[in-house]
């Protein structure tokens, strides 16, 4: 893999962002340009991360101490479709059911793979002694395999900040955003969805450094995670369709061919071993209706205060689809008709963005999905810090919306219809704002802080080599 161009002496947040540089008033001013640093970036953030891993962990004491069941998960915020899922699909008992059934488990194969392991390893280590000692037990199975996996996940989440920190090139300290996100904070115990966004940023990466086969490959791991990682492939394909930039069609399909290479090796076996198993992801995403926290979530409660009966699975199916597929018709004419080229992962923001805003569902995890985009493709620290406590919000918002359909409570130890519906409204909206900030970057590059760091020609022209600043 080649080394970016883009990688020069790192900006200075504190002189860089409008907000960190007002903040770093109080204690000393910007840093100046003879700053002699003790520690490197990648020190700082790696501490940084390991900073949020724990602050993440303490999150979830209420239900590493008290089982994750019952309403309080939801009043104590740590509720995790990891430790469910264990329980309710019986993966002491059978922990390669994921991957050969008999069992339910609605996830691709390598989120599959990833939880079977984890349940084999769990199963294994509540054997030995020191296991014991260590005060995991076979009647609390679930709690040491939430610790595994969170585990894993921190040290995914290590993986993914060391990623965006190298794909940020000049700008490392953008990486600082995922390392101490709030949306990482809460959402890195709900399910596994870190897995398939590291991924995608080490695409992200391959790409920015030319190592385009590569970045398929790893393309082709995200999707065998989850669905979004494809979404990068009409990134490249916008650009790959413009004639100033030197990313010809041979890209796209050199791209696409370690995509589809890397998935068919991942997911091929999984189909020959048991197909009922490896298609169950496909079939609930095809069946399944409006989910907490959608539009049509939203829209079904609505329908339903005023009497009404909503709307149908497959009419939901059909508008979700339409209307997504809408919005990249929408980001392929912004791409290509924009005056100077974009750079793909702020393609991949829009793409990416428009899919949580129309899917059937939005689960709080899901939150984690735009962390490193929004790094990347707009790290402006006042919008991340605006969209993340929209974020929060809605975290604890669809909790205590849930705590008062499940639980037994005082009205006032919930969150009613209104309030719940306001939060979502929020997430909307903040993320709405973001596209529109990373729109106005496309169409007016000068605002675009990224392009600021790249010390190779902006314009991007077919006479001149394409500048990294464009490739990611």
């Amino acid at each position: 893999m080649t080394q970016s161009p883009n990688d020069g002496p790192p900006v200075a947040a504190t002189r860089d962002d409008p907000l960190l540089r007002h903040l770093s008033e109080r204690l000393g001013g910007p840093a100046g340009k003879r700053l002699r640093p003790r520690f490197s970036p990648t020190s700082i953030l790696l501490g940084l991360t390991v900073l949020g891993i724990l602050l993440s962990a303490l999150t979830s004491q209420y239900c590493r101490i008290n089982g994750w069941g019952g309403v309080g998960v939801y009043h104590a915020g740590c509720y995790s479709d990891i430790s469910a899922l264990f329980s309710q699909r019986q993966l002491g008992d059978a922990p390669w059911s994921p991957l050969v059934g008999p069992g339910y488990f609605e996830y691709p194969v390598l989120t599959s793979l990833v939880a079977a392991l984890l349940a084999a390893s769990t199963r294994f280590l509540l054997t030995q002694d020191l296991t014991m000692a260590l005060g995991w037990s076979t009647e609390r199975a679930s709690l040491l395999y939430w610790d595994l996996s969170f585990a894993a996940a921190a040290v995914v989440w290590l993986v993914l900040v060391l990623a965006v920190m190298k794909a940020a090139g000049a700008r490392p300290w953008d990486a600082a955003i995922v390392a101490v996100s709030p949306a990482v904070i809460f959402g890195i115990g709900i399910n596994w969805d870190i897995w398939a966004v590291t991924a995608l940023a080490l695409a992200i990466l391959a790409f920015g450094r030319g190592a385009h086969i590569s970045a398929g490959v790893m393309i082709g791991v995200g999707v065998s995670f989850k669905l979004f990682p494809l979404f990068m492939l009409g990134a490249v394909l916008v650009l790959a369709l413009r004639r100033d930039t030197r990313l010809g069609f041979d890209v796209f399909l050199r791209t696409l061919g370690g995509a589809v290479a890397s998935w068919l090796v991942l997911n091929v076996p999984a189909m020959l071993l048991s197909f009922s198993s490896w298609s169950e992801f496909f079939e609930l995403s095809a069946e399944r209706g409006a989910g907490y926290s959608s539009p049509w979530h939203i829209w079904q409660l609505i329908a339903e205060g005023r009497g009404g009966s909503g709307l149908s699975a497959e009419t939901i199916s059909g508008l979700s689809l339409g209307l997504f597929v809408a919005a990249c018709l929408g980001v392929l004419v912004l791409g290509v008709r924009a005056k100077h080229p974009p750079r793909m992962v702020q393609l991949l923001f829009l793409i990416v963005a428009s899919f949580l805003l129309l899917n059937k569902v939005y689960s709080p995890q899901f939150m984690i999905w735009l962390i490193p985009l929004i790094a990347l493709a707009a790290p402006r620290w006042r919008d991340a810090l605006i969209w993340q406590g929209f974020q929060v919000l809605h975290f604890w918002a669809v909790w205590m919306y849930l705590a008062g359909i499940v639980g037994d409570q005082d009205p006032q130890h919930s969150f009613d219809s209104a309030l719940y519906i306001a939060a979502v409204l929020g997430h909307i909206g903040a993320t709405l704002y973001l596209m529109a900030q990373v729109v106005l970057d496309i169409l007016r590059p000068e605002r675009d802080p990224v392009r600021h760091a790249s010390r190779a020609p902006e314009s991007g022209a077919a006479a001149d080599p394409m500048p990294a600043s464009e490739l990611r």
